[in-house]
């Protein structure tokens, strides 16, 4: 349960309101009590700046994502997100990185799956440890590394 402060559409009373599952997004509108007109009515999200401050957040990550997808397709190749990493997939590789950190690590697919040094299994290796980067500077990064890869392992 979660405190929200809402708005009855009816009678436009202001109050705070614990509401359950599932939440509701600014500009919905859900059906609710309201204490003034003694009945179930429309309601809808009041913007707080605790709200503000979170859609800002939201529209923040969403431009990062999106900039990072077309940056991207620009070289032909996809991403997904999973958590606070990106996953990079080009025609002949993996790559993996926290997006959001300035320094960073970019770990590859392995070509050889042995750890030479230990005998292990080795899925993947890091090609760099936090190096500060931007994110089109890591898919550059990537586009020449694949680039190079191709011409020399035919």
């Amino acid at each position: 349960m979660r405190t929200y402060y809402c708005m009855c559409l009816k009678c436009q009373k202001k109050d705070q309101t614990n509401l359950e599952e599932p939440y509701p997004e600014y500009g919905d509108t859900f059906i609710h009590f309201c204490r003034q007109c003694e009945e179930d009515t429309d309601h809808t999200l009041v913007l707080t700046k605790k709200l503000a401050s979170q859609l800002r957040v939201q529209e923040a990550e969403k431009e990062l994502k999106e900039s990072i997808i077309n940056y991207c397709k620009t070289y032909g190749f996809t991403c997904r997100f999973l958590y606070e990493s990106v996953i990079i997939t080009t025609p002949i590789s993996s790559w993996q990185y926290q997006y959001h950190s300035s320094k960073k690590t970019l770990r590859h697919e392995s070509t050889v799956k042995i750890n030479f040094e230990t005998g292990d299994y080795a899925k993947t290796h890091e090609k760099f440890r936090n190096r500060k980067m931007t994110n089109e500077e890591i898919i550059d990064y990537i586009a020449a590394h694949d680039k190079w890869r191709q011409k020399h392992m035919k």
